[in-house]
């Protein structure tokens, strides 16, 4: 073997014993940060958290309390001190509390008064809110802590509602590897319980756990022009499949580029049931009529009926009202009549809103007895709604001639359906 021959082999063999010697690019790391979710825009994913009576045996000492206390353990990571115990003392004539057991001491009475920080009316129902709570995350096994860190949480709940509702308000921030360049990203889980490290290989196995999210500013402009990607999966960034390794306290992230299949873990909600065609008989039903007595259907047969399906707490149906009401002022005195039925709503809310709105409005109310039952209800069980505000255009034999969903500004399609019927609507 000649020397130039030795020496390129040497050579060769040199690199290897470099390359297999130097260290492996370490993962990318992610801070914890305790409102980055909320920063970020992530959105609001609520988390039912089940309520029992049973004292849990973390408590050594409680408050005196004038209801009966209600009881949740809330776990954020999978470490030896992730659980955290919540009690709810609900009297039926006095103010609510909320005792949290910040410090995981088992006393449920030095860690603050109990006062819920928020309380509002949501369309008939009262809603108690404690928000920004920062708990300890623990991460490892469940005898051995490796990390931990703070992570915040919100907590609501609705007067008559069985389960306390919680909402994950931090995320990890910080830079990752694409392709040998590093980018800003935030990750967020969404389940609450401060676990990053979670796997789907299908729709099924998806919806065992809530999505892991990453958003990564690969242009480095600040705007997260990728999008939000569910990464429990392979999934797409422009062009490329990458699969993600993550640290169960998120930390920790690897983005490696993949040939496997790229699987879209967005549920597909079905498709809402078609509105009653043009022509098919208009389904007769008794509703609570405003005033007194019951408001039936078949009792305008002989008139053009228009009938707006709406609800007190229903921002766009607040929207759309006064346009009905200038259609019911334009049609007065042509077998026209107009009437707006309440559904999916709390009656107490109803009789509260028609007194103090009524001024403004002419046409006839009425209240769906399903109440908040949308199963039951007039709207959805009869004519088949599934959004609001709609609005259906019924002939003088009792037939649909239209039926309209939402409303804009400017919004004419009352007026067209109208006037194919003969109604001059100015």
């Amino acid at each position: 073997m000649t020397k130039p021959i030795i020496r390129i082999l040497a050579t060769a063999l040199g690199a290897l014993l470099i390359a297999a010697a130097a260290p492996a690019r370490p993962d990318s790391t992610l801070t914890l940060d305790p409102k980055g979710a909320v920063t970020a825009r992530f959105g609001y994913f609520p988390v039912q958290i089940a309520l029992s009576t049973t004292k849990p045996p973390q408590v050594k000492k409680e408050p005196t309390y004038v209801g009966t206390p209600k009881y949740a353990i809330i776990r954020l990571g999978n470490g030896p001190n992730n659980d955290y115990v919540i009690a709810l003392d609900e009297p039926q004539n006095g103010e609510w509390k909320i005792y949290i057991d910040k410090n995981r001491n088992g006393d449920l009475t030095d860690d603050g008064d109990g006062a819920w920080n928020k309380k509002s009316d949501r369309g008939g129902r009262v809603m108690y809110g404690v928000m920004d709570v920062t708990l300890r995350a623990s991460y490892g096994s469940p005898h051995h802590e490796r990390s931990s860190g703070d992570y915040t949480i919100g907590l609501y709940r609705f007067a008559g509602m069985g389960t306390l509702i919680m909402y994950r308000e931090s995320a990890r921030t910080g830079d990752v590897e694409l392709d040998g360049k590093v980018h800003k990203a935030v990750l967020v889980e969404n389940d609450g319980d401060a676990l990053f490290d979670k796997h789907a290989s299908s729709m099924q196995d998806a919806a065992k756990t809530k999505p892991v999210w990453l958003k990564v500013d690969v242009n480095d402009d600040g705007k997260y022009a990728s999008g939000i990607v569910d990464v429990r999966a392979p999934f797409k960034i422009g062009d490329k499949a990458y699969e993600a390794k993550i640290a169960a306290d998120g930390s920790r992230i690897k983005l490696t580029p993949t040939t496997k299949p790229v699987v879209d873990l967005t549920p597909k909600p079905p498709p809402p049931p078609p509105l009653l065609k043009s022509g098919a008989p208009a389904p007769d039903f008794t509703a609570k009529k405003w005033g007194g007595g019951d408001l039936k259907l078949s009792d305008y047969k002989g008139k053009v009926v228009v009938l707006d399906f709406w609800a007190t707490w229903c921002g766009p149906c607040q929207k759309s009202m006064p346009h009905i009401e200038t259609v019911n002022k334009a049609v007065q005195g042509q077998d026209v009549v107009v009437v707006g039925v309440c559904v999916w709503d709390a009656e107490d809310a109803y009789a509260k809103w028609v007194p103090e709105n009524q001024s403004k409005y002419t046409f006839q109310f009425a209240f769906d007895p399903a109440g908040r039952d949308s199963k039951t209800s007039i709207a959805s069980k009869l004519f088949q709604v599934s959004g609001i505000p709609t609005t259906y255009i019924i002939d003088k034999d009792g037939k649909v001639a239209d039926a309209i969903v939402g409303y804009d500004d400017g919004d004419k399609r009352v007026e067209e359906a109208l006037k194919k019927l003969g109604v001059k609507v100015d």
